[in-house]
């Protein structure tokens, strides 16, 4: 088993916490579920729910919501999972940039929600007409407490050394926690370096589809399958997070990755799109890294 110690993780690496909340707009309609329920005849009053969007068509909100889940991807793209309540791992050298980014999310969510909450009085007067007879006004939050349902954070924290125990027990018991904290952050590296693998063997999966030219049965006409720009950015992007993320030095990662940065060197979407020669040296080249790594093959 991977020994998370022998890697000085707390020496460079840290924890991240990000934290965001949105208010969801979204409220049970308590007579429309009623009547639906009646309505099919059902005997089990659980049988259907009628939940109603009280922003139903407001981009004011959606833009909120939109950026919450664009800052998430970045956030999980950039870091790998540590610990089961949500903490993710980032190497230290890319805390700049991390955090740059992410200070600039913050800054334009919070630009976001205080444009919202500057209309919320207006808004709520137009979402009488939206919802019709479904408008309530008592079921949005009070102006004074809306700001109240948003919220954006990311916090940094040292990874946790299973050396330092600062508790009064005995030596015998300091000894038996400290293996299974050693342990547990084995596991945790090890699921750390596994997600990694995945990404790129989804990645490279991916790619090998793409880069597929379909031929028509009939007209025996070739046809490209459609791609965008990340299906190489996207790949590059992986090289370059493998490079800092490879905690534990797995050579076959490391071997996996150089071959295919070393593939994809100067080739832009452009030369795939344009070239069928191209494109299927790269896809057949890529498959290759998947079957000779055993990271599992598209056909």
């Amino acid at each position: 088993m991977t020994q998370a110690k022998n890697y000085n993780l707390d020496s460079v690496a840290l924890l991240v916490e990000f934290n965001a909340s949105v208010w969801t707009a979204k409220k049970l309609d308590k007579t429309k579920t009623a009547e639906v329920v009646d309505g099919a005849g059902a005997k089990n009053k659980g049988a259907a729910r009628v939940n109603k969007s009280l922003m139903a068509g407001r981009p004011e909100l959606e833009n909120i919501s939109a950026l919450v889940t664009q800052v998430r991807s970045y956030v999980y793209d950039n870091t790998l999972p540590w610990s089961n309540n949500g903490q993710r791992l980032l190497i230290t050298a890319r805390l700049p940039a991390f955090d740059a980014k992410m200070q600039g999310y913050i800054e334009e969510f919070n630009a976001l929600v205080a444009a919202f909450t500057s209309q919320y009085s207006s808004l709520i007067t137009a979402q009488a007409m939206a919802l019709g007879n479904m408008f309530n006004r008592a079921e949005f939050p009070l102006t004074s407490e809306i700001t109240k349902k948003f919220a954006m954070s990311c916090e940094y924290l040292p990874v946790p050394v299973a050396g330092d125990i600062r508790v009064d027990i005995s030596d015998q018991a300091q000894d038996e926690l400290r293996a299974r904290l050693e342990h547990m952050a084995s596991l945790r590296v090890e699921k750390a370096v596994a997600d990694i693998n995945e990404k790129l063997a989804a990645h490279m999966a991916r790619m090998v589809d793409r880069l597929t030219t379909d031929v028509d049965p009939v007209t025996k006409e070739e046809k490209p399958r459609r791609f965008t720009e990340t299906l190489v950015s996207g790949a590059m992007e992986l090289c370059d997070l493998i490079a800092d993320y490879n905690i534990t030095g797995d050579p076959k990662l490391e071997h996996a990755r150089r071959l295919l940065e070393s593939k994809l060197a100067g080739v832009t979407v452009e030369n795939l799109r344009d070239d069928p020669a191209k494109r299927d040296d790269v896809r057949e080249a890529v498959k290759g890294i998947l079957d000779k790594f055993s990271f599992g093959s598209p056909a």
